[in-house]
């Protein structure tokens, strides 16, 4: 006897849904501890506060030579007291929560290991690292 797909793939949801939602769900949890308060809960920062918008735009940065790494290296980032399981975990999800446009279909999440080398190297005087790549993005089709 065949089981058809949708039966299958109920049977898969049901193995991986529980493990996804709550990864979701830390994530979600992590970034109100942790970043919400200064870029909000849809992230679209403070501009009187010079806090940057991630709402529409944060995608953009993979999309620029440094700027993968810099979503990770910058001090609200690198020097979260999470663990770099957790962070790789939010970054992705607040990409796909507030810039899902940019990401292309061949979106490579960041990774555990990836993201605890990247947290080796801190940018500590952001701004200009930070406007150096806002003017690549700037120049961008």
């Amino acid at each position: 006897m065949h089981a058809n797909k949708s039966t299958i793939l109920a049977a898969l949801l049901m193995l991986i849904g529980p493990a996804a939602i709550a990864d979701e769900q830390r994530a979600k949890a992590n970034y109100m501890l942790n970043c919400q308060g200064c870029h909000t809960a849809d992230g679209s920062g403070h501009q009187g506060r010079n806090i940057p918008t991630l709402k529409n735009y944060m995608g953009k940065f993979l999309k620029v030579e440094g700027g993968r790494e810099f979503l990770i290296q910058v001090p609200g980032a690198s020097q979260a007291l999470l663990s770099s399981e957790q962070l790789a975990e939010l970054t992705n999800w607040m990409l796909r929560e507030f810039d899902p446009k940019s990401l292309k279909d061949n979106f490579i999440p960041y990774q555990t290991q990836e993201v605890h080398q990247l947290r080796q190297h801190k940018v500590i005087d952001f701004t200009p690292v930070r406007n150096s790549l806002v003017k690549k993005i700037e120049l961008l089709p």
